[in-house]
């Protein structure tokens, strides 16, 4: 098995170099090749566990997400892999399946494990989360902990910017002359969800909208929940002209639901959707889609972590402005 002082010799520089290198650290541009073809040639494999012991770290970033079905999570998984590996990081992943009780468990494995750091999308509350957590340098997607909470404790949110999201996208159908419209809600216990309701009805207050005037419908971010919420306001005497889908499950049952009642979208009922970009492209007509950042999330929530890790403080929020992407499913109507 080849040794690191081989590696060394055969690229021409100094042990120390092919140790920082191997570390993540910046090296020259020349040196880092000459690493790179080395460790190829001689197959190098470095000894992370006493790479790690030397460092007091197990050079492991842990992931804990409710499940792994979900398109934004997929997503999520792979912006940060990117850039921890590029650091010298492992990624170890692990799924709560939306339980609790799985959920800590999860969290004490991965602590087992002697991770240096947490990205997490916990199924609790973020703040009964942090408890859990402990001291671990841990950052939150898609969740938010106040920062009363957080004093002491090393932890950030990276997330989009839900109540201007669905802000927007009630602007969009208003300004258009929808005034009964239909609203696909994810579960009211997370904080994404609440955000994007928030968001809707208070761009709605502004524009003399009610609560009462709207069709609120909450469920789990499935599509069988969308599909579901979706067929029971069609079947309403006096249904919604337009329907606003509030994440990337809930849209793509919305739109079986809406071609299984023989309804194209901007037609008979106007629609926005969240996310789904690929289904916007290809559908017809187009469809008018609210898009996340998702992999400036998994980015910024990696690099705020390895911030974490290297010693900075906790506490930050960081939200990230979303896109519309405007199709034709949106019709403008006069009454």
């Amino acid at each position: 098995m080849a040794t690191i002082r081989e590696v060394a010799r055969l690229a021409g520089v100094s042990v120390a170099t092919v140790s920082k290198y191997l570390n993540g650290t910046k090296v020259r541009d020349a040196n880092a090749r000459a690493v790179e073809e080395a460790v190829r040639a001689l197959d190098y494999k470095p000894n992370e566990i006493a790479r790690g012991l030397r460092k007091s770290s197990s050079m492991t970033v842990g992931v804990l997400l409710p499940e792994l079905d979900n398109l934004f999570f997929t997503q999520i998984i792979s912006s940060v892999d990117a850039v921890l590996e590029e650091r010298g990081y492992s990624t170890l992943v692990c799924v709560s399946r939306s339980d609790s009780e799985r959920e800590q468990r999860r969290l004490d494995f991965l602590r087992r494990k002697q991770i240096d750091g947490l990205i997490a999308v916990p199924t609790t509350a973020a703040s009964d989360f942090v408890t859990l957590a402990g001291d671990l340098p841990t950052v939150f997607v898609d969740r938010v902990v106040s920062a009363a909470v957080t004093s002491g404790v090393r932890c950030s949110s990276v997330l989009s910017d839900n109540f201007a999201a669905a802000y927007g996208a009630a602007e969009e159908l208003i300004l258009a002359g929808h005034t009964r419209i239909g609203v696909l809600l994810g579960p009211d216990s997370n904080y994404t969800p609440l955000e994007r309701r928030a968001g809707f009805l208070a761009a709605c207050a502004l524009h003399g909208i009610g609560e009462g005037d709207l069709f609120l419908s909450a469920g789990a971010y499935t599509v069988e929940a969308g599909y579901r919420m979706t067929k029971e306001l069609l079947a309403l005497d006096d249904r919604p002209s337009a329907l606003f889908a509030t994440n990337n499950e809930l849209t793509i049952g919305a739109v079986g639901a809406l071609a299984e009642a023989g309804i194209t979208p901007g037609e008979e009922i106007s629609f926005i959707g969240f996310d789904n970009r690929t289904l916007a492209e290809i559908s017809h007509p187009k469809l008018t889609v609210i898009v996340q950042p998702v992999a400036e999330i998994g980015r910024r929530a990696a690099e705020t972590l390895l911030g974490l890790i290297d010693g900075e403080a906790g506490g930050g929020i960081l939200h990230l402005p979303t896109e519309t992407i405007r199709g034709e499913s949106v019709r403008r109507i006069t009454s």
